[in-house]
């Protein structure tokens, strides 16, 4: 007959291994996961997340280059479920997600609130250390009222990938406008020579910008032309300024608008001169140059 001891042994031993097999089974069913996979090996395909907004944002990642897009869509208002909106907002607007869907209703749904409250977060977490559980009781509050497909290991993937973003490698991509009315900045004159921007900007040239004042601050567009110019001569940036102007109407924040794809050269533009918001796409047709710099009120030039 066995000792008390050796039938405790026995216990541990078993419940030991059941704790492993539990384990080893999770593991297997979360890295079969092909978001996971592709978050772990930082592979070049595309992980999509549609974040549960009103309007909607369809977010494409692409772990091996750390660059993601925003796709705004048009608000189905018509459907009361949140997931039946975007998903006739993606068949409206031509989109095939990957399947299954990943979704995520975040407790604030407004759009804009939310999306000024994410940059702040990735911008603003190195020095707050609420970030963390903030971030946690959100997916675990979401999670609970089945306001998310995410399971627990691509939430934590994901925020570990997050903490390696800022606002600037997001590109976002406004819904367009249904009325056709021209912009009220024209382009260039030399337009119609260019049909297709998408050849030269796979091109090893420096990047073609227009540069808008929006500050209110006369003269901004001019000076910052100028240290574009010099800095372009120096060889430190790759920058041609095409042309500047007034932007129509006064703004508050700085941007760029991006028309060619070359997100990452963007970027390095966009920081060295201090416009560290995300880049948006710009919807302007058959433009010349590869970008515009909008100048807000917000705006310094570069010592």
């Amino acid at each position: 007959m066995e000792s008390p001891h050796q039938a405790r042994k026995i216990i541990e031993r078993l419940l030991l291994l059941l704790l492993l097999a539990a384990l080893g089974a999770g593991a297997w069913v979360q890295y079969h996961s092909e978001p996971l996979r592709r978050l772990a090996q930082h592979a070049g395909e595309p992980l999509e997340v549609t974040i549960l907004t009103s309007p909607a944002m369809f977010v494409t990642y692409i772990p091996a280059t750390r660059q993601a897009s925003v796709r705004v869509l048009s608000e189905k208002k018509h459907f009361k479920d949140p997931l039946e909106r975007v998903q006739k907002s993606l068949e409206a607007e031509q989109i095939t997600p990957q399947r299954p869907l990943k979704y995520f209703e975040p407790a604030e749904t407004k759009r804009d609130v939310f999306w000024e409250d994410f940059k702040k977060s990735l911008a603003r977490w190195r020095y707050n250390p609420l970030f963390v559980p903030r971030a946690l009781g959100a997916y675990l509050s979401a999670r609970h009222n089945r306001r998310t497909n995410l399971s627990a290991a691509e939430f934590a993937l994901l925020a570990l990938e997050l903490t390696q973003l800022e606002a600037n490698d997001f590109v976002v991509r406004l819904p367009q406008k249904q009325n056709k009315k021209k912009s009220a900045i024209p382009a260039p004159a030399l337009e119609n020579t260019v049909p297709d921007r998408a050849p030269l900007a796979l091109q090893d040239r420096p990047i073609i910008v227009e540069v808008l004042n929006a500050s209110g601050q006369k003269g901004l567009a001019l000076e910052l032309t100028q240290y574009l110019r010099e800095q372009n001569t120096k060889g430190l940036l790759r920058v041609d300024v095409l042309q500047y102007d007034n932007y129509p109407s006064l703004q508050e924040t700085s941007w760029i608008e991006d028309y060619s794809g070359r997100q990452v050269q963007l970027k390095q533009l966009g920081s060295a001169i201090g416009v560290t918001d995300e880049i948006r796409a710009g919807t302007t047709p058959n433009v010349i140059c590869d970008a515009r710099i909008i100048l807000g009120k917000d705006f310094q030039l570069p010592l």
